[in-house]
Order: C-alpha cells, then sequence, then structure tokens
C-alpha cells in the first residue's frame, strides 16, 4: 500500500534526476559561451552608445566652427570696406594736397596783384611802367586763362595813357580834353574792368580752397 511519505520521497526522486538529465544533454561550453555573447553583446551596445554621443559631439563641434568661421568672413569683408574707405580717403588727401602746392604761386601771385592795385599810379613815367609790368607778369602767373585777354587791353591802353598823364598841358581844360581825344580814357576803362577779373580769379581759387579744405576735414 502506497503511503503519502513515499509519494512524496519518490517525486523529490524524479525533480532531482530530471535536473542531471538536463545538466547532462547541455554541455558546459555551450553555456559559457551564452554567457559571453551576452557580455559581448551588453558590451557592443554600449561602445555603440558612447560612438553615437561622441559623433553627435562633433557634429555640434563643426557646426560651431561653420558659424565662428562665417563671423570671421564677415569681419573680414567688413574690416576690408574700412581698408577701401581709408584707401579712398588717403588718395582723396593726396589729391588736395597736391591741388593745395599748385594753388600756392597763383594764390601769391593775387595777393601781390592787389597790392599793386592798391598802390595806385607812381609819380614818374618809369615807375609807372614797371608797375604796369609787373601787374601783367602777376597776372600771367595767377590767373592766365582768365586774365591775359584784360591784360594785353591794358598794355595797348597803357603808352596813350602814359603819355597823357606824364605831358605838359596849357591849362586844365586842355588836359581834360587831351585826356579823351589821345585814348588815355581807354586806360581807366580797361583798369576797371581788369580789377574786376582780379577779384573774380580771386573769389574763384578762395572757394577751391575752401573745397580742399572741407575733403580734408
Amino acid at each position: 500500500m502506497l503511503t503519502p511519505e513515499y509519494t512524496r520521497r519518490r517525486l523529490r526522486g524524479l525533480a532531482t534526476a530530471t535536473s542531471l538529465a538536463v545538466m547532462l544533454l547541455v554541455p558546459a561550453g555551450a553555456a559559457m559561451a551564452m554567457d559571453t555573447s551576452t557580455a559581448e553583446v551588453d558590451v557592443a551596445t554600449g561602445e555603440l552608445a558612447g560612438t553615437t554621443f561622441t559623433l553627435e559631439e562633433l557634429q555640434t563641434q563643426v557646426a560651431d566652427l561653420h558659424l565662428a568661421n562665417d563671423a570671421l568672413l564677415a569681419d573680414n569683408d567688413t574690416l576690408q570696406q574700412n581698408v577701401d574707405v581709408l584707401l579712398r580717403e588717403r588718395d582723396q588727401l593726396l589729391t588736395s594736397l597736391t591741388r593745395f602746392d599748385k594753388l600756392y604761386n597763383p594764390m601769391e601771385a593775387d595777393r601781390q596783384i592787389l597790392l599793386e592795385l592798391r598802390k595806385g599810379l607812381p609819380e614818374t613815367r618809369p615807375e609807372a611802367e614797371a608797375q604796369i609790368a609787373r601787374i601783367r607778369s602777376l597776372a600771367l602767373t595767377a590767373d592766365p586763362g582768365r586774365l591775359t585777354q584784360h591784360i594785353d587791353r591794358l598794355d595797348d591802353a597803357a603808352p596813350a595813357f602814359l603819355d597823357w598823364r606824364f605831358g605838359e598841358f596849357a591849362n586844365t581844360q586842355e588836359f581834360s580834353q587831351a585826356y579823351i581825344d589821345t585814348g588815355a580814357n581807354a586806360f581807366d576803362s580797361s583798369m576797371e574792368e581788369f580789377r574786376s577779373e582780379v577779384l573774380m580769379s580771386v573769389a574763384n581759387r578762395l572757394d577751391g580752397l575752401l573745397t580742399i579744405l572741407d575733403r580734408i576735414r
């Protein structure tokens, strides 16, 4: 007769036998290989995750470098534009200084002409002739394009005027009539035209000088 205690012992024996059978059927190398493969998979997964993180960092750094390079290129363009502006200003300054040097002699001639025109006619004919010759020389230096024609007229009228001015007359009426008859009056009208043109020439020169100074400032 089967007792409960006997049945329990029988089941325990069967479980033990089954476990032993399984261990005998699965080789030890296969079990170790399974454990090693699992470990290798874990390591590979970790390395892949690290590689992915490193790649993302590199991509971020490359993007940052591109942005920095674009900023440098923009700064370089700005600097080049500033350099171009400075070079143009330098060239304008050099041109202005060159023009200023060219203006010096004509302006000095203008100054001396104005002084001569303020003096009035000398007391002797040689001195008067010397003064007219000096005015002519200064006019051709100051503004030959504008003043040559007027100084020529003055020269043409000068001999008759000097003959009248330093001539001898019986009375004031004869002196006054000779002023018209001899053509001496042409000298005075020519002198007025010449003086007007000199003043216009000086004004134009001063305007040009102010333009140069505006460019320098």
